[in-house]
């Protein structure tokens, strides 16, 4: 015997034909289920009462079930299932119903019953198909409805005459019928329209006949819409807002004139400190050009130092031409100028004998124009001096570059594998230059040491310095 047939033997009043029908009913239920994407279950009527067991069901395996546990057995009680009570009590179907299963979700229901030869009523199949996703539509729709049902409101309350709220608002606010005769108008609107048409009182009036600006706005059906105009030497943002219920439509003008004016003054600032950078490279080009001249009529001994001020003038100009390319304006990226700076230094020392490469490495950093012009001539001093004294006599060496957070400051590293700083030697003009500048215009501290192998110079200065990237 199988479980249909000993479920309905035990629990039902049906016939060993009905029993018969029923199980080969349930042989298709798995396609079914499969084809329409939904659980299928077949309830017979209990022996007494109202009430219906389930003798079979099919999960479908082309979507997930809707149920966990299997729930053959168990039984459908008429306050539960209440269009399947319907169906075994009328024979008529019940279809596209909401209900909620055993488990609580809820789910489309259909019913329709199953007859034997005499046409009675032996069962009813049923058919689940989840319904989460449109529940979640609905309550998102029934949630914007009330949300917009709200605002308008709102929007009407603040037209009160009574209103606080819309006489401190710095906008004007008009609300307008449907054929745009300003029904009421907040303290600002009021002044706005004395000011630019001389009108006093609006009630009654088209709001375009008091701003003809306003003829261009095209009042659509849209909820909101949102336009700049510009009025001879003012400028507006102009949203307008249809209430629901057909209320009418808001009207909400700012004055965008005192910001607009603001924006122009900063391009035209923006537009001379770029050209002063572009000038101030400009010369100190010349100034470049000029020493090169000069260099080539003094003594072979001179001309060394003819090159540091070179370089140094040159450092300065790199800092003003990476700000004209900058895309963060009196932004400068400290790796990107320091790669420039370098390759020109191994590019102009006077000493061929050796060769030089350069690595950078660390954090990123981006530093104001000014802050950026002192670190610059503090890197080109003391990468000039690794080029000048750390390799004479060796073939070749490396200087490498970095920087990382120490504390509540920024430190950069220059090191090279030379032959090492001598502590007993005479400090260099260079390196006078840079502990000035590291302690008065970076507010930081120089320091350099012989290490393991070559030099190590640091410089040190608060990371309040340091631009965001």
């Amino acid at each position: 015997m199988n479980p249909i047939e000993a479920l309905c033997q035990e629990h039902t009043a049906l016939s060993r034909t009905d029993i018969a029908m029923i199980c080969e009913m349930s042989e298709t239920l798995q396609h079914t289920a499969d084809l329409a994407q939904a659980n299928l279950f077949i309830d017979c009527p209990l022996k007494e009462g109202q009430h219906a067991i389930v003798v079979a069901e099919a999960a479908p395996q082309t979507v997930p079930t809707l149920y966990k546990e299997p729930v053959v057995g168990k039984f459908a009680y008429e306050s539960f299932e209440p269009a399947v009570a319907y169906t075994h009590n009328t024979g008529k179907p019940a279809t596209r119903k909401r209900a909620i299963t055993q488990e609580g979700k809820v789910v489309k229901q259909s019913v329709v019953p199953i007859k034997n030869q005499q046409n009675d009523i032996i069962g009813s199949l049923i058919l689940e198909q989840d319904m989460s996703e449109q529940i979640y539509h609905e309550n998102k729709m029934k949630a914007l409805s009330q949300t917009t049902e709200k605002l308008s409101d709102t929007l009407l309350g603040l037209t009160d005459t009574d209103s606080i709220i819309s006489n401190t608002i710095q906008e004007s606010l008009f609300l307008l019928d449907q054929d745009r005769h300003v029904v009421y108008a907040n303290a600002r609107g009021l002044q706005l329209a004395a000011e630019m048409a001389g009108v006093d009182l609006l009630a009654g009036r088209t709001i375009t006949d008091i701003f003809p600006f306003l003829n261009n706005i095209t009042f659509s059906k849209k909820e909101v819409s949102l336009k700049e105009v510009a009025i001879d030497k003012n400028v507006f943002e102009v949203k307008r807002i249809h209430l629901q219920k057909n209320q009418g439509i808001l009207l909400i003008l700012r004055d965008l004139t005192e910001l607009r004016n603001k924006e122009r003054e900063l391009m035209v600032k923006s537009a001379v400190i770029k050209e002063m950078h572009h000038r101030i490279k400009n010369n100190l080009q010349t100034v470049a050009s000029l020493l090169r001249l000069q260099k080539r009529n003094v003594p072979k001994e001179s001309q060394g130092y003819f090159q540091e001020s070179l370089n140094r003038i040159l450092s300065i100009a790199a800092v003003h031409e990476e700000l004209l390319a900058a895309e963060k304006f009196e932004a400068i990226d400290i790796h990107h100028l320091f790669k420039r700076i370098g390759r020109m230094l191994i590019r102009n020392k006077s000493d061929s004998s050796s060769r030089i490469s350069m690595a950078f490495g660390g954090n990123s950093l981006t530093l104001k124009s000014d802050k950026a012009v002192s670190l610059a001539l503090i890197f080109n001093e003391l990468v000039q001096n690794c080029v000048k004294h750390a390799f004479n006599g060796y073939g070749e060496g490396k200087v490498v570059v970095h920087f990382h957070p120490f504390d509540d400051q920024m430190e950069m590293v220059i090191e090279d594998n030379g032959i090492g700083f001598n502590p007993c030697d005479k400090p260099t003009l260079g390196l006078t230059i840079v502990q000035a500048i590291a302690n008065h215009d970076l507010e930081g501290d120089f320091s350099i040491a012989k290490a393991e192998i070559g030099t190590r110079a640091s410089v040190r200065f608060p990371v309040q310095e340091v631009i965001p990237t």
